[in-house]
């Protein structure tokens, strides 16, 4: 299933430090496999041939296309103790090697809540069950392994392209879309690279944007390069209500998969992509960067907020102009030496890279969360000085993301989470949420019901500490207790007898100690609701049994 296109907000290690190379832009050599050769000496009757891999064509890489068959079980994130009905998709897969271990590579979105996965070889009749290793939401990739020596007798994996591939490249897209069963191939070329938004989960990452079709079905099946070579993953199309939209398609470059397929090995699970949580104006007026101190020769952006919860919270202030950002992961020298590349900032905000000029949060990008990143900026103390700077970077999560698991859950948990108390149930506010309650489209719809402090919350919400999720009153269970309040409903909780409300779990601890004679809920509408607490433990469990709620609370 081909994702659909939302909206959401651009996204922006400690290593062992070498000599600093400052340059304007560092332009990298396209690394390409080598050329085997062709030529053989024979003698006599004795061919002797050196040892090469035979050079793959379109035709062979079909036989390594894999379809996939999923059965999801979706929650329903409105009524958490509760399921949607069993759904299926079918969609492609591709096998590569990982550290001499053979794994299939497909979409996030396409095994997401999998009760059972299944893949298929090409011209193979036989079904083999696989498990999902890892689920990488930030850009929609999943590694799977299918643990049946018959499965992977004679199928060859692809091999991954390292680098872009350049505009005007043909590329062949290969899998299985709807309209039929067999093996499908669509040829292209690549017309633009760039920062896109990802459906998945609405973070900002780069991407190739090419010609060809991406159907539904076509996700997660490799992209294809005129030798064969892996140059992409098929993941989503752009929405078929832009207007002259038609064949516009988009894939995950090997440069993310490779992010990827890295953070795996590295940490056993996926972490996502640095972000240093800072917000910048462009400095494209000479006045503003007069006002700045800045010389004529200086280029960079204005940060205009730091978050409260980022990794740049006290070390990079606002009014500080960003110069240069370390980029790279650094180059490795002959002499196994790693050099930090400082990538100069444009006025516009963007950096000049050898494909074409890109916003600067994608040199952040490229790190991991937990390595350092170098910055440079300029800050008025009296008179404007230059100072280089070591930002911790942390993945990118807006205030209502797209996990449900909860600020101490691994990145792209899906867990569903509820708590019940006297009748009210809460939840926390993430895009599943509002998936659920308002449509998958609620951020281009903004239904009637949708409330003005959840949209507020939404587009320009902050974390005001790193475990910070806000809850919602999603519906008032009727009862005798709650006479009064069976009309509220997506309502933002601020407070709990007048202490402010951190996340689920921190709810559940104030409740758990309070030995006050009510319980006071405020929410920011300003409305409030005060029980009486004896009475509220007391009737509970027949609130729950009366509504089919097996317990209380969700694991938080």
């Amino acid at each position: 299933m081909t994702a659909t296109r939302v909206r959401g907000k651009q996204s922006d290690r400690k290593r062992q430090r070498s000599p600093r190379l400052e340059v304007p832009i560092y332009k990298f050599a396209r690394t390409r496999p080598r050329q085997c050769r062709a030529d053989a000496e024979v003698k006599t009757k004795e061919v002797a041939c050196s040892k090469r891999k035979r050079r793959w064509t379109v035709n062979d890489v079909h036989n390594s296309v894999l379809k996939v068959f999923v059965w999801h079980v979706q929650p329903n994130y409105k009524q958490p103790w509760c399921s949607e009905a069993q759904t299926s998709s079918t969609s492609s897969a591709w096998p590569i090697r990982l550290n001499g271990a053979l794994r299939v590579v497909t979409n996030a979105h396409s095994v997401e809540h999998a009760a059972l996965v299944q893949v298929k070889r090409h011209r193979h009749e036989q079904k083999y069950v696989a498990q999902v290793l890892c689920i990488g939401t930030d850009c929609d990739l999943a590694l799977l392994e299918v643990p049946h020596a018959d499965f992977w007798k004679g199928l060859e994996p692809l091999e991954i392209l390292p680098g872009l591939p350049k505009l005007q490249d043909s590329v062949s897209v290969v899998g299985y879309p709807t309209g039929g069963e067999s093996l499908s191939v669509t040829q292209g070329v690549v017309s633009r690279i760039d920062l896109v938004e990802y459906a998945q989960t609405g973070v900002t990452l780069l991407a190739v944007q090419i010609d060809a079709a991406i159907n539904s079905g076509n996700s997660g099946g490799p992209v294809v390069d005129q030798k064969g070579n892996c140059v992409g993953v098929a993941f989503q199309n752009l929405d078929g209500d832009e207007e002259s939209a038609e064949n516009i398609g988009y894939i995950i470059p090997t440069e993310i998969v490779q992010h990827f397929l890295e953070d795996f090995l590295k940490n056993g699970h996926f972490t996502g992509f640095g972000s240093a949580g800072i917000h910048t104006q462009a400095l494209e007026s000479p006045v503003l960067r007069e006002a700045l101190g800045m010389a004529k020769n200086q280029s960079g952006i204005r940060v205009k907020a730091v978050e409260t919860a980022g990794p740049a919270n006290g070390i990079i202030l606002p009014d500080d102009v960003l110069l240069a950002v370390d980029g790279f992961k650094g180059v490795r020298l002959p002499a196994s030496v790693f050099i930090i590349i400082i990538i100069q900032i444009g006025n516009d905000g963007e950096v000049a890279m050898p494909w074409g000029r890109v916003a600067f949060n994608y040199l952040l990008n490229r790190h991991y969360p937990g390595e350092h990143c170098e910055m440079q900026v300029l800050r008025r103390e009296g008179s404007p000085k230059k100072i280089t700077l070591q930002v911790c970077l942390e993945r990118n999560r807006d205030l209502v993301c797209a996990d449900a698991g909860g600020p101490d859950a691994t990145a792209g948990s899906m867990l569903p989470r509820f708590l019940v108390t006297g009748g009210l149930v809460f939840v926390p506010l993430t895009m599943p949420f509002m998936e659920a309650a308002f449509g998958e489209n609620f951020a281009e719809k903004r239904p009637a019901e949708m409330p003005a402090e959840l949209l507020h919350l939404l587009e320009n919400g902050h974390r005001r500490c790193a475990d910070h999720e806000p809850l919602i009153l999603t519906q008032v269970l009727a009862s005798e207790l709650t006479v009064g309040y069976s009309e509220l409903e997506y309502e933002v909780l601020e407070s709990f007898n007048g202490i402010q409300v951190r996340n689920l779990r921190h709810l559940a601890e104030l409740l758990d100690g309070s030995k006050d004679t009510y319980l006071r809920f405020g929410f920011v509408s300003k409305e409030i609701v005060v029980l009486d607490r004896l009475k509220a433990t007391q009737a509970l469990a027949s609130i729950l049994a009366q509504n089919m709620i097996p317990a209380a609370r969700s694991q938080l």
